[in-house]
């Protein structure tokens, strides 16, 4: 069986329930309209149910629940799933908020498809991919990432990035190219959105990358933070008007059928 890559083996909860990521995820730029729209089409709307694996503060689960029958949103942090359901549209009435491992909840019930947002990294696929294509309807699963592009700091942050990242280990690989290569995913279609500009403030800017699992303030010494912050200011500063940054994000979806891993 081809190995997963390694790099990721910390808890994801461990993480991701520290206050400071939680409040660091309403920095990240939000996804684009065209997306939404688009998990909506594959879901068939209305009468659509979808599974939210690894949904963090719930931005596309609150996105979506007005045009769907249902959403189940999991996330194995609880102040995660706590902010979500704070946030607008947190409390409708045809979102389920379930804290757990995505590979341990039982699910009683069958979905549209599943979705899963920057997270599927996270998970033991040996072990989703089966569950998924017993409880998703002909086993669909759209995978979505964001990301910069084109920035003109991005030559200086680079070394920042590699410099005071906390995954020492981490090799970066490409998510559908790893699960495709193990036969347990084969693409259906892909559609890139943007770059869209998204206005963000040099603080917010510094905010959203310490949302990163690499960067995230509970593992970085208050002593290496303040450094990289300062070095981040330093780096686009110059790129910044009135304290602003206009920020390219290019969103990628790709949906397909999961199958077991070989």
């Amino acid at each position: 069986m081809r190995p997963k890559p390694a790099g990721l083996e910390r808890s994801y909860a461990a993480q991701f329930n520290d206050p400071s990521v939680v409040a660091a995820y309403a920095s990240r730029p939000p996804y684009p309209d065209r997306l939404v729209s688009l998990v909506l089409d594959l879901a068939g709307r209305s009468g659509g149910s979808i599974l939210d694996l690894g949904c963090g503060t719930g931005e596309l689960a609150r996105r979506l629940a007005p045009g769907v029958r249902s959403i189940t949103a999991i996330d194995h942090a609880e102040r995660m799933i706590d902010r979500a359901r704070q946030l607008p549209g947190g409390n409708a009435t045809n979102v389920k908020w379930i804290v757990g491992r995505v590979e341990d909840v039982p699910l009683s019930q069958a979905f549209s498809l599943a979705l899963a947002a920057e997270s599927f990294h996270w998970f033991d696929w040996d072990v989703l991919c089966p569950l998924l294509g017993r409880r998703v309807n002909s086993s669909l699963l759209v995978l979505i990432e964001r990301c910069e592009v084109g920035s003109p700091w991005s030559s200086e942050l680079r070394p920042l990035l590699a410099r005071f990242s906390t995954n020492r280990d981490f090799r970066p690989y490409d998510l559908v190219h790893e699960l495709v290569a193990r036969s347990c995913y084969f693409v259906h279609g892909r559609r890139t959105f943007g770059p869209d500009v998204v206005r963000q403030s040099v603080d917010d800017y510094i905010t959203s990358i310490h949302s990163r699992n690499g960067f995230s303030r509970d593992r970085m010494t208050p002593e290496a933070a303040l450094q990289f912050d300062q070095a981040v200011r330093a780096c686009v500063v110059a790129h910044a008007k009135d304290d602003f940054l206009e920020v390219q994000a290019e969103t990628r979806a790709v949906w397909g059928q999961v199958r077991d891993p070989d």
